[in-house]
């Protein structure tokens, strides 16, 4: 296949993604390092909503920026024909957090989220390889994540940046939502939950330098 023939099969098979992406309520609240969790949400009650929750309700803020991440991860498709796998040292920082049981599926094209000149951005989400073991407590476990990946014009990969995983444990859970704004500007907070508590253990700002790669601010 010539380099004009695969760009054209490519750009048939493009989904683009409009941006913002992720949920805005994730940088407009001022969480607290650590706060204590609610033990019921009645979220049946039609009058519970993001909208309605107070500003100190960081557990109700909570539930719904995950709820809203969740779904948007489960509403994207991806094409298991265009395939990456996030970066070692990526990879190697998400996977302190746990023990040697872990394993990941590489990530597949979800999405187009941008072009410039300069390079494109696209949103990757993992495979089902491991959809069996998602919060697995006993042997191997796996869990949900989403890659955003530059590419340069001749769709070689530059960078890559996890913004987005959840692994569902009951007792000790590590979570990381995202919101990308209109201008490219990553937002990122990682969270860690137990039975009683959640915490703030990190948050990152980041931005695309012209070159494509993700830069910290």
């Amino acid at each position: 296949m010539s380099l004009n023939e695969n760009n054209e099969k490519k750009k048939n098979t493009e989904v683009l993604l409009k941006l913002p992406i992720g949920e805005k309520k994730l940088i407009e609240y001022n969480f607290p390092k650590e706060w204590n969790n609610l033990q019921e949400i009645d979220d049946a009650n039609p009058d519970f909503s993001i909208e309605k929750t107070s500003k100190k309700g960081y557990d109700s803020i909570f539930y719904f920026i995950e709820k809203n991440t969740d779904d948007f991860f489960n509403s994207l498709n991806y094409n298991k024909k265009e395939v990456i796998d996030a970066s070692k040292k990526e990879v190697e920082i998400l996977l302190k957090l746990y023990d040697s049981s872990v394993v990941l599926d590489s990530v597949y094209y979800a999405g187009t989220i941008s072009k410039t000149p300069n390079y494109i951005v696209k949103l990757y989400k993992n495979g089902d390889k491991y959809k069996s073991i998602l919060g697995s407590g006993n042997g191997k476990s796996s869990f949900n994540y989403l890659c955003l990946a530059t590419f340069n014009n001749e769709d070689v990969l530059i960078d890559s940046k996890i913004i987005y995983y959840n692994n569902y444990d009951d007792i000790q859970s590590y979570k990381r939502f995202f919101y990308i704004d209109e201008n490219l500007k990553l937002y990122l907070k990682d969270f860690t939950v137990n039975e009683l508590n959640t915490e703030i253990f990190c948050k990152t700002n980041i931005e695309i330098t012209e070159k494509g790669f993700f830069n910290k601010k």
